[in-house]
């Protein structure tokens, strides 16, 4: 979702004092619970793992992964992007080629990824690896993306409300915000050890560390230097707290998960990815919603909600059947859970690519689905988030 032009943004001077509460891109519950909820569930895990001595790859973390992917959705709001622009068509029309780019660029990717994956798991483990590799540094960029996105949606709420406009320094760090936070983050996920404990790997291993990571106190190298970016970030969003209160919250907020990642990205990458889906729910949510120009619409309030839960329950269930719990289950029962789901093969598998390829035409499609850039998107879109 890439950041609002200038001009956007830029309107007359602004009154001496804003309400606070108008400024809150949903409300101010909504706003701090999808930060809040999965810190608390990071901490509950981590909690947990130092409680009962686990390495870092253990069942706590097991359970905080899975928990972000299906609780909290990140692994499901991937099905949403194409809820809407079913739903709401006029998104398909925003440009000449919007639709071709939506419907049938979407549909290539789908199929490309998913043929891709399968033969990778059936006859090249190499390529799975690389490929796997490949849709956590896509999945990096996509969420911080979404995180430059609301940004910029913050800015024009304030705007609306009569809070003066991003400074330019401000905007010169929205743009600077993904390359700078991916690079740090690939680095420690990729290059960097998780832990100083002798012998162990990175993050996200495909080989590439056989001959041993980078030192692990390199980590605080990149923490240095995402604080730089953080105090520049402080300096440049300094006005009056009621004028820029819940942008502060949202964009400091996400400052602080890059912080997290960089020194424990296996916990990290849990809140980023919790965050991440619950944003993107919300979003989808309000998208959905009827605007003023649509009074005879029938999916409306609680019926929003259903239809977007609808969409995502087999890719619940495909989380289920791979959830950490199942090893619970199978101790009370005998193995007859995983016996159960072995008798369903090859079908839980393909579930499990299908849902990857849906996560990639998800990305592509929202690449081009939110261009704020393009005066039509802006016309079309902002409206429907109440930005209009």
């Amino acid at each position: 979702m890439p950041t609002l032009p200038a001009s956007a943004l830029d309107t007359s001077e602004a009154p001496a004092s804003v309400r606070f509460q108008g400024l809150w891109l949903f409300s101010p519950r909504a706003d701090i619970s999808l930060l809040l909820l999965p810190t608390l569930l990071m901490l509950a895990c981590a909690w947990l793992a130092s409680f009962t001595g686990e390495g870092p790859r253990g069942f706590s973390q097991l359970i905080g992964r899975w928990t972000s992917q299906y609780v909290f959705l990140n692994g499901t709001h991937v099905i949403l992007t194409f809820l809407l622009v079913g739903t709401r068509r006029e998104l398909l029309h925003t440009t000449p080629n919007q639709s071709r780019l939506l419907v049938g660029g979407s549909a290539a990717v789908f199929a490309l990824t998913f043929g891709l994956l399968w033969y990778a798991s059936e006859h090249a483990p190499l390529l799975a690896l690389l490929l796997g590799a490949s849709i956590h540094v896509l999945a990096a960029h996509h969420t911080l993306s979404q995180v430059k996105g609301l940004w910029a949606l913050h800015g024009l709420r304030g705007r609306a409300q009569g809070a003066p406009p991003l400074s330019e320094a401000e905007r010169t760090l929205q743009r600077q915000f993904v390359p700078v936070a991916l690079v740090l983050m690939m680095a420690r996920s990729l290059a960097l050890p998780i832990t100083a404990s002798r012998g162990m790997g990175p993050m996200i291993n495909i080989g590439q560390a056989e001959s041993g990571s980078l030192p692990h106190a390199l980590t605080w190298v990149l923490l240095a230097v995402w604080g730089v970016f953080v105090a520049k970030l402080v300096l440049a969003m300094r006005g009056p707290p009621g004028q820029s209160g819940p942008r502060r919250v949202y964009v400091l907020g996400h400052a602080a998960v890059v912080a997290v990642y960089l020194v424990w990205p296996l916990w990290g990458a849990i809140l980023s990815a919790g965050i991440h889906g619950l944003e993107y729910f919300f979003l989808t949510g309000r998208m959905l919603e009827p605007t003023a120009a649509e009074p005879t619409a029938r999916l409306r309030g609680p019926r929003v909600w259903a239809a977007m839960l609808a969409v995502m329950a087999p890719i619940i269930l495909v989380g289920i059947v791979n959830s950490p719990f199942v090893t619970l289950v199978d101790g009370a029962t005998g193995n007859a859970a995983t016996n159960f789901f072995l008798q369903q093969q090859p079908l839980w598998s393909l579930g499990v690519i299908a849902t990857n390829a849906v996560v990639l035409a998800h990305y592509f499609a929202d690449a081009f689905l939110y261009r704020f850039r393009i005066p039509r998107v802006r016309e079309v879109t902002l409206p429907r988030l109440g930005l209009g």
